[in-house]
């Protein structure tokens, strides 16, 4: 049986929303909504968030299955690697150490128990793969982008490929492309030790839908969360 811990980053200083993941959206701080699903996970043992908070868990509600482990500094910072917090937090965890890890973002308030556990499931059903990743279909396609290069404008994927202008061709006609969300990253821990890398080198995809991707980034995004909360509640 493999041992499956949460890991949940809770950094203090978020530029675009101040305090981001202890801000109250409708009765509870942001980060409460992901320790909730953690708690209803019929897969996930222990949890660990790191943090540069103080006294973090006076404003949750948490039991002794849920761990803080102090951010240093150093690895607290705005450009600093994901990598870097979790390679740390595994070093708290000696003879502890999980098989796999799930890194769940507090961002993600409506994503549910059950889709973390289908994502795990998934994950534990398949061979070879050193991660997995939430990802949805773009909007916005690659091949329809323009960069600017001296004084002009030209298509990031070039003007003919195959004979064809991609550009300006229906956005059906073209290739599927993923974009990551930020609900579930599932880690397999001896690829992390091995390539000091998250992804690894092979990566099993999770498609997720519009809830279980929602992600709060922005201001906007807090108040379309309050929206969307009223509805479901």
């Amino acid at each position: 049986m493999k041992t499956i811990y949460a890991f949940v980053p809770a950094r203090a200083g978020s530029e675009r929303i101040k305090n981001k993941n202890i801000k109250l959206l409708g009765s509870k701080p942001l980060i409460q909504y992901t320790l909730d699903q953690i708690k209803n996970s019929n897969y996930i043992e222990k949890t660990f968030i790191s943090t540069d908070y103080n006294n973090l868990e006076k404003k949750l509600r948490i039991d002794n299955s849920v761990n803080l482990i102090k951010r240093p500094k150093k690895i607290t910072k705005s450009n600093s690697l994901d990598i870097d917090w979790i390679l740390h937090t595994l070093s708290k965890l000696e003879n502890d150490m999980p098989d796999i890890i799930v890194l769940l973002r507090p961002t993600s308030p409506f994503r549910s128990s059950e889709f973390i556990d289908d994502s795990i499931k998934l994950f534990l059903d398949q061979k070879n793969f050193d991660s997995a990743r939430a990802v949805k279909l773009v909007k916005e396609h690659p091949d329809k982008m323009w960069e600017e290069k001296d004084n002009r404008i030209i298509p990031i994927a070039g003007f003919e490929k195959d004979g064809e202008d991609l550009h300006s061709m229906q956005y059906k006609s073209l290739r599927k492309v993923f974009i990551q969300t930020s609900s579930i990253e599932i880690l397999n821990t001896n690829s992390i030790m091995k390539y000091k890398k998250l992804s690894g080198k092979r990566v099993l995809p999770i498609f997720s839908d519009y809830l279980n991707s929602f992600s709060i980034d922005y201001e906007s995004d807090f108040s379309k969360a309050q929206e969307i909360l009223a509805k479901i509640q």
